[in-house]
């Protein structure tokens, strides 16, 4: 049980890093200090979402209903602007 409490906080403070390294990434324009954070919070995720006790499918499955959602509702314009979510849901979920 402590264990497992362990690693649950280990993950939350690995993706609050992982943010921070994006952050840090952005304001110093090292693309690899962005990729890297970027990658870090999917992954991270993904582990704790895991350790939270939710499949990894039912995770994915919550994403692409959020991203539909923002899709949707285009608060931050960028399915107006540049079609991102669209090409976001495609790469995820391909309609072949």
């Amino acid at each position: 049980m402590v264990k497992g409490l362990k690693a649950i906080d280990e993950l939350k403070v690995n993706l609050i890093q992982a943010q921070w390294l994006v952050q840090h990434g952005t304001l110093s324009g090292s693309e690899d200090e962005m990729i890297q954070g970027l990658a870090d919070l999917v992954g991270m995720s993904y582990l704790l979402a895991r350790r939270l006790g939710f499949d990894f499918s039912r995770l994915d499955r919550m994403l692409l209903q959020r991203l539909e959602g923002l899709k949707n509702t285009d608060e931050m314009n960028l399915e107006k602007h540049w079609g991102d979510l669209s090409l976001l849901l495609s790469y995820l979920a391909p309609e072949d």
